[in-house]
């Protein structure tokens, strides 16, 4: 699909925006990525033709799931030009202003999110297999609580919103006839505490004491997972008054907080997903080293 512009300020002012956010990526090659992910085949021929129909309708004037759709075609697109990770390019999309000035709730990112993990690292496929949701017929488990089946040689290894490595007996798991709903595992989004550092930032970390992001002088930076975070004075967590930390109180606190930081993306911890399912033997930690460039898949 080709977009149409009444003129060239917005291709302009996302090419700046992108350069400014992958400086290692210059501008021509961002102002390419741009025009292929329009429709065109390179800049020059966005600059000749960008007004040769009626211009594109904006995402605020979008239905909701086409409005998605959009989204994921230009983060597979970019991600693929710039060989940025498909995570990395959703995070910078909404600043970017492409294609319209549409906020991005927390609910458009996660579908966005998993809309690329199934048309890149976890396609669907029908049946039992690495990378199906699916649900436990077992006394503790709620029949309707959804689990990522991950790749697994005995019993069936899953990860949820509570814990990364959960192990079912392979009887007890059952694969819906009507699919259930992709997820990101709270456990690879939602802070766990926050810790107060000397130099005045605060960071957000997950579960497993990854940092999610850092707030310092009003500004939200997302942090890579193996980002190391030293001289903290004090260190906090969510109080979970009864209940694991990805439900009630405390995951309502998580929830205020992000709120109030205006964070409604998603982690750079979150792409640790497709590891965690291809890999049944590494940890979150481990796939955080992974999905950084710290370590190689096994």
């Amino acid at each position: 699909m080709r977009f149409f512009f009444p003129n060239l300020t917005r291709p302009k002012k996302a090419a700046k925006h992108l350069s400014a956010a992958f400086p290692e990526i210059s501008l021509s090659g961002v102002q390419r990525a741009i025009a292929v992910a329009c429709g065109y085949r390179d800049w020059h021929e966005l600059e000749i033709s960008h007004t040769a129909a009626e211009p594109s309708i904006l995402d605020e004037h979008l239905p909701e799931g086409t409005f998605r759709e959009r989204a994921v075609n230009l983060v597979r697109s970019l991600g693929a030009s710039l060989n940025i990770l498909d995570g990395d390019m959703q995070s910078a999309l909404p600043d970017m202003r492409l294609t319209g000035n549409r906020a991005f709730t927390s609910e458009d990112h996660e579908a966005i999110r998993t809309a690329c993990w199934r048309a890149g690292p976890i396609p669907w496929k029908e049946g039992r297999h690495p990378g199906v949701i699916f649900r436990i017929k077992s006394k503790g488990f709620s029949k309707s609580e959804p689990h990522w089946w991950r790749r697994s040689t005995g019993a069936v290894r899953f990860i949820d919103h509570s814990t990364s490595n959960g192990v079912c007996a392979t009887f007890e798991a059952v694969v819906p006839r009507i699919r259930m709903a992709d997820f990101v595992p709270r456990r690879l989004w939602l802070p766990y505490g926050w810790m107060d550092v000397e130099d005045g930032s605060r960071v957000l970390f997950s579960r497993d004491y990854l940092p999610l992001w850092r707030i310092a002088d009003g500004k939200v930076e997302r942090l890579m997972p193996t980002t190391e975070v030293h001289a903290f004075r004090d260190r906090q967590r969510f109080p979970e008054s009864g209940k694991p930390w990805s439900y009630g109180p405390a995951r309502e606190a998580a929830e205020r907080m992000l709120a109030e930081y205006g964070i409604t993306a998603l982690p750079r911890l979150a792409d640790a997903l497709p590891i965690l399912i291809q890999d049944e033997h590494i940890d979150v930690k481990g796939a955080a080293k992974v999905l950084d460039g710290v370590r190689e898949l096994a």
